[in-house]
């Protein structure tokens, strides 16, 4: 463990290490500490200094010498380790509020994630981690889905979309050459909501686009921001870079995923050291282009519910993709509500860094979630807009636990309701 905690440290590593002096105003960021306020072991650094700890013993002169004072140690046995799973996965959803809050610059969620990755080398992850990691190096997305059935669900989607535009020649492109971008999509949208490719599709034929979709390489999520994992994350970033690069594609555009955003973006090509030679950006700023350039025409009061926005923590904490998602909502829907706090200090879904695939830790994860539930019931809205597939699962978990009354919707799912479909003599 202190050679694989060894080959992982970096300047940045070492800084959030070193500089945190227990000033607590990380505890007033982190929705765990603030649902549990009486319970240290929910504040950021807490967590934060169990891996602190083997850094001290083994990296640092102070806990060489003086263990005892700086609270230096290392794991003795599986039931330490087995803690220390507990803690990094199941306590901490990497939403790196506690970041933007410290004046030291300690970046917590980068210690978590530095610490799941050296558990999951030794191989002491949550079953759920698991299984998606071995359906991610198996299958090349992180749902298990076969080429078969990925293949299949666009066909239905193209015959749907077909009937609803009442135009035969509606296509989703395959592997189609020389495009100015490649769509690629969360696995989610393929096995439980693929009107999403729908509605996606639906928008680009009636902004006249090049487009097309891979036949691999297609997954833009990667689990190895969430496992802590750069080896798998470098392997699924490389299928869907090398895709791009096969398919002569101008650009990449993104699907609604906070996390896919995050590692297709930039941290994929750090984790597959890969030349970062072509653009990508979010189906978000796509649609944006769209409605400026007036290549797509859309109708708000086809959206008269009030609608609110749920900031995705990798999307605007990390990624500063705050103002084009409210630019688009602004226009398709008739009333448009700011959830408080928002944008980068905005509260986590709960359902973050891989937590809906780890059950043992739901109970946890939806007594904190109070923080959430509140954030939404105050907005009075009916329709809470995301921009990620795993922040709808996330907010779905808070809205049927605490029995509140609002739907869970995406940005491209209320720009295709607002869209207004061109006659066939009208299209370009």
């Amino acid at each position: 463990m202190v050679e694989l905690l060894k080959n992982k440290l970096s300047r940045q590593v070492v800084g959030s290490m070193v500089g945190c002096v227990h000033c607590g105003m990380c505890s007033d960021a982190c929705h765990y500490a603030l649902a549990r306020p009486h319970d240290p072991t929910m504040t950021p650094a807490y967590k934060a200094d169990q891996i602190r700890r083997i850094f001290k013993r083994h990296f640092d002169w102070t806990g060489r010498i003086v263990p005892w004072w700086v609270h230096a140690g290392t794991p003795k046995d599986d039931e330490d380790l087995n803690r220390l799973k507990n803690i990094v996965f199941g306590t901490c959803s990497g939403c790196r509020r506690c970041t933007l809050n410290c004046p030291m610059g300690v970046d917590t969620a980068v210690l978590v994630r530095l610490t799941r990755g050296i558990l999951t080398e030794l191989g002491i992850v949550p079953e759920g981690v698991f299984v998606v990691s071995k359906d991610s190096w198996e299958t090349g997305n992180q749902m298990g889905v076969t080429k078969e059935d990925y293949l299949e669900t666009l066909q239905w989607m193209e015959e749907e979309t077909q009937a609803e535009l009442d135009d035969p020649t509606f296509k989703i492109p395959i592997d189609k050459e020389d495009c100015d971008f490649m769509y690629t999509i969360n696995p989610r949208e393929v096995k439980y909501d693929p009107r999403s490719i729908g509605n996606a599709g639906k928008i680009f034929y009636c902004a006249g686009e090049s487009w097309t979709m891979p036949s691999w390489g297609w997954d833009q999520t990667n689990f190895g921001l969430f496992s802590g994992d750069d080896k798998l994350g470098g392997y699924i970033a490389k299928n869907l870079y090398e895709a791009a690069k096969r398919l002569r594609a101008k650009r990449i555009v993104i699907s609604e995923c906070g996390h896919g955003y995050r590692s297709t973006r930039w941290e994929g090509y750090n984790w597959a050291k890969y030349k970062q030679d072509l653009p990508s950006e979010s189906v978000v700023v796509t649609m944006v282009r769209y409605i400026n350039q007036e290549r797509i025409k859309v109708d708000p009061s086809r959206n008269p519910l009030p609608v609110t926005y749920h900031d995705s923590c990798n999307i605007a904490r990390s990624g500063d993709l705050t103002e084009e998602p409210r630019w688009i909502l602004k226009r398709v829907c008739a009333d448009f509500r700011e959830m408080h706090p928002n944008r980068s200090d905005n509260f986590c879904c709960t359902g973050g860094s891989g937590l809906l695939s780890m059950v043992e830790y739901k109970p946890l994860r939806m007594e904190v979630a109070r923080i959430k539930a509140e954030q939404l019931t105050a907005t009075g809205a009916k329709i809470v807009c995301t921009s990620c597939h795993n922040c709808v699962d996330g907010l779905t978990d808070v809205i049927k636990h605490y029995k509140l009354d609002i739907k869970v919707a995406q940005i491209l799912d209320l720009v295709a309701d607002a869209l207004i479909i061109p006659k066939k003599n009208e299209k370009k």
